[in-house]
C-alpha cells in the first residue's frame, strides 16, 4: 500500500483544497491509481493535511490552467475523513519526513503508510 504526499505552500493551499485536485512538477503522480491515499503537505508552516483519495489515476495536465501550469502532473481527490485532518511536524517526522534531507517524503509505503494512516485516524492520540 501507498500514500502519495504533495506539498503546498500558503499560495496554493487554497486551490488545492477547493478544487480537489493536487499536483506537482515532478512525475511521481504518475504511479497513483484509483482509491489510494493522498496527503497534503504545506512545508511553510511544516503540517500534513488529510485524508484524501484519489478518483481517479493520476495523469499530466488533468487541469491544465491550475496554478498557471506550474504543477502538471496532477491527481483529482475526495476527501475521506469527516473534516480535513492537520497534523503538526512533530506528529509526521517519522512517518513523512526523510531522516537524511530533512523534506518530505512524496511516495510513502509499507510501515511508514500504516503509521501515517493510524496517526490520521487518530490525530488526537500521541
Amino acid at each position: 500500500m501507498k500514500t502519495f504526499v504533495f506539498e503546498c505552500s500558503t499560495v496554493t493551499f487554497l486551490d488545492c483544497v477547493q478544487k480537489n485536485l493536487f499536483g506537482s512538477n515532478l512525475p511521481w503522480p504518475l504511479q497513483i491509481k484509483t482509491g489510494d491515499y493522498c496527503c497534503l503537505y504545506h512545508y511553510e508552516v511544516n503540517t500534513l493535511f488529510g485524508l484524501w483519495q484519489a478518483n481517479g489515476d493520476g495523469g499530466k495536465n488533468l487541469v491544465p490552467k491550475a496554478w498557471g501550469g506550474r504543477f502538471p502532473f496532477q491527481v483529482k481527490v475526495a476527501l475521506v475523513t469527516p473534516e480535513i485532518v492537520e497534523l503538526p511536524k512533530a506528529k509526521i517526522i517519522e512517518a513523512v519526513l526523510n531522516p537524511e534531507t530533512g523534506k518530505c517524503d512524496n511516495v510513502l509505503e509499507g510501515d511508514r503508510t500504516e503509521s501515517l494512516l493510524r496517526i490520521l485516524r487518530n490525530p488526537h492520540t500521541t
